[in-house]
């Protein structure tokens, strides 16, 4: 028997080429999205999904990128309240957004005004850090828009983004 029998196959080395070429690009293209999600800008954890802010002497914990229908968190930091209590407006724009299902602790009083809703908080004249959290959720999808200012005794913060990914 003889050794120089061949399968007899048509090959079209530029088809496989081109496939291996897409198949390429397909993967950096993969790489590129796992790292955007380790990153944090899907959602839900990772360094880039919350914006840490300013206002005063408060510090406020905001998400950058939440995710439609799922709930998060707004925190607000405060090391010395003033005398009279603790005042936090959340921008009309972001009210729109998203939904504040729950405070802790409870405010004293909601203010619903032209500018946002206003939450006013007693506050004892210890010294000691204050914390108030909100648990807030999405109501609709909403790529990159800025939300307004907020605002905690006066102090306002710079407008900022927020994105709402499905």
């Amino acid at each position: 028997m003889s050794s120089t029998s061949s399968i007899d196959i048509d090959v079209d080395r530029r088809l496989q080429e081109r496939h291996w070429f897409i198949s390429r690009i397909l993967w950096v293209i993969m790489l590129a999205l796992v790292l955007v999600a380790l990153l944090g800008l899907t959602g839900s954890g990772g360094a880039l999904s919350r914006q840490h802010v300013a206002a005063g002497a408060a510090e406020l914990d905001i998400p950058r990128v939440g995710r439609w229908s799922a709930t998060d968190h707004l925190a607000v930091k405060v090391d010395q309240p003033a005398p009279n209590g603790l005042e936090i407006l959340l921008p009309a724009k972001f009210a729109e957004i998203f939904a504040v299902e729950a405070v802790s602790p409870r405010p004293s009083s909601v203010t619903a005004t032209a500018e946002g809703h206003r939450y006013t908080f007693d506050s004892s004249a210890e010294p000691g850090q204050r914390s108030i959290v909100f648990s807030i959720r999405p109501s609709r999808i909403l790529l990159s828009s800025h939300m307004g200012r907020f605002e905690v005794n006066g102090a306002r913060t710079a407008d900022l983004p927020i994105a709402v990914l499905p």
